[in-house]
């Protein structure tokens, strides 16, 4: 495979004998248009996935006024569609000041980027108007440059289309694929806000247990094997964060997903790959400072094997977000999978969100694209892990001047954003002879909580991530390096020490 810079150096090529983007509302764009002619070569197409489409999915069409705009002539006066004329906007221009220099540590040096009203490399006038369901052309361009040159999928007919951040492209990812009262597969802790999500769909969620590598592979396929369907539909998704893993910041090794793959094969699932923490790795700093090609080309080497990066039958649907790599206010993501599962996320789109924020988009692309380019964009994201990495270190260090080790473990992640701490409720004063009980576990979890609360530090509860809430087995916290100041990080980890010597007597 070539290196991140000949890859760069292949897509620069391609632009500058391409046609110029379309700058005008809503066009049809698509990744087909910026792949690299290597990007199909020798590769065979996704699988269909009919079987696997839900009910509704089934008969979702596209809208005739969206479509209509499709391959539109230059020339063609428009008076089908109720899209306002650019006049009639109050806005002419926007400007941002954004990092120039993604690699430096101090004094970052800051740059001013506009885009107006009839621009031709990104037409606010086209922001503003009512967009195409996959973004514009100019976020399309950039984020299929990056998904090929990051993950390659190893089969022809993938797709990228942006999202309005990945909570939204769940919502519409569930609902291509499931019906009400269907079960779907997920790690016995997860992220919080999919557990709520699909249950507001009526969709069960069925755990599945972890270890130090992640989702139990085994424990899928045992699952699977002895589903009684006589008694419930046998799960066909299966959503997972395999990477710093929400809560838990389990990371899986790249034997387990190659495990897990496996094991989707043998059951034909659709894997929901959910992975904001992708980029940020933690361990040795980068050589960034050195501004060598080498030290990008390093980063970009350690990173896990994504689901997208194994999948040879398009069985993987991956969400990236730019929450936790630019800003959550953004509202931006985008989604990869085949052809058909992305042509049907951007119908559903259409009658819904109808497309990602163009002001967003605009932002992105002046920043991402005009400013910083794919190497730039690289840089940040190894400087993140950098700065995360600094942080980690400290929230650890903290631990263990702080916390109580015979009470609190904890085990240095890999990736991601968060220290999960189990809590060994047998030491507590209180606790009865015996296995605790699951009650005894949660009024101890929910006494930390409070107690930490009242000492002046947030933090969340293990139990709020359970995918089945009957399912305790050790009470837990979940903290982040993220949120909080570096300075205000020692002295949370404190508060939270001494919530739990009070709660365990030793105070």
């Amino acid at each position: 495979m070539a290196s991140l810079a000949e890859q760069i150096a292949q897509f620069e090529t391609l632009r500058a004998h391409a046609e110029p983007l379309p700058t005008d509302s809503a066009a049809y764009t698509t990744s087909a248009f910026f792949k690299s002619k290597h990007a199909g070569q020798g590769k065979s197409k996704a699988k269909s996935w009919d079987h696997r489409l839900s009910i509704d999915s089934r008969s979702q069409g596209s809208s005739p006024l969206k479509t209509a705009n499709r391959g539109k002539n230059m020339d063609m006066i428009t008076l089908g569609t109720a899209r306002p004329s650019p006049q009639f906007y109050p806005y002419e221009s926007l400007t941002v000041n954004v990092v120039d220099d993604a690699s430096a540590k101090e004094n970052k040096p800051t740059t001013s980027i506009t885009c107006s009203k009839g621009e031709s490399a990104y037409n606010l006038a086209a922001a503003l108007n009512y967009g195409f369901p996959a973004g514009s052309p100019q976020s399309v361009r950039f984020v299929t440059e990056h998904v090929e040159m990051v993950h390659n999928p190893p089969y022809e007919d993938w797709k990228t289309s942006l999202t309005c951040g990945t909570t939204s492209g769940l919502e519409m990812v569930f609902r291509i694929f499931c019906n009400p009262g269907d079960n779907i597969l997920v790690e016995k802790y997860s992220y919080t806000g999919t557990i709520v999500g699909a249950r507001a769909q009526r969709i069960n969620t069925v755990p599945i247990g972890m270890d130090e590598f992640g989702l139990s592979a085994k424990e899928l396929d045992t699952t699977l094997e002895n589903w009684d369907a006589s008694k419930s539909h046998k799960p066909y998704v299966l959503y997972t964060i395999p990477t710093g893993q929400n809560p838990t910041s389990v990371t899986q090794s790249v034997e387990r997903r190659k495990e897990i793959y496996k094991v989707a094969e043998k059951h034909d699932l659709i894997i929901v790959e959910d992975d904001p923490y992708f980029f940020l790795q933690m361990g040795e700093a980068s050589k960034l400072e050195s501004g060598s090609k080498e030290a990008l080309q390093e980063y970009v080497d350690k990173l896990p094997p994504s689901f997208l990066s194994l999948d040879v039958s398009g069985r993987v649907v991956r969400l990236d977000s730019t929450s936790k790599i630019l800003s959550p206010g953004l509202r931006l993501g985008w989604l990869t999978a085949c052809t058909q599962i992305v042509d049907l996320f951007e119908a559903y789109s259409e009658v819904s969100v109808m497309s990602p924020s163009g002001p967003s988009q605009v932002m992105m692309y002046k920043l991402l694209d005009q400013t910083w380019g794919h190497t730039g964009f690289i840089r940040w994201l190894a400087h993140l892990s950098d700065v995360y990495t600094n942080r980690l270190n400290m929230m650890l260090e903290a631990c263990e001047k702080h916390l109580p080790k015979n009470i609190c473990s904890w085990r240095v992640p890999d990736s991601g954003m968060f220290v999960w701490i189990n809590v060994d409720v047998t030491k507590h004063p209180k606790a009865p002879e015996g296995a605790p009980t699951r009650e005894f576990q949660m009024e101890i979890e929910g006494a930390l909580y409070e107690k930490s609360r009242d000492n002046g530090v947030l933090i969340s509860r293990g139990s709020w991530f359970l995918a089945d809430p009957t399912q305790v087995s050790d009470a837990a916290l979940r903290v982040t390096f993220a949120a909080a100041t570096e300075p205000e990080l020692a002295p949370g980890i404190e508060r939270l020490g001494k919530a739990v010597r009070e709660e365990f007597g030793l105070e």
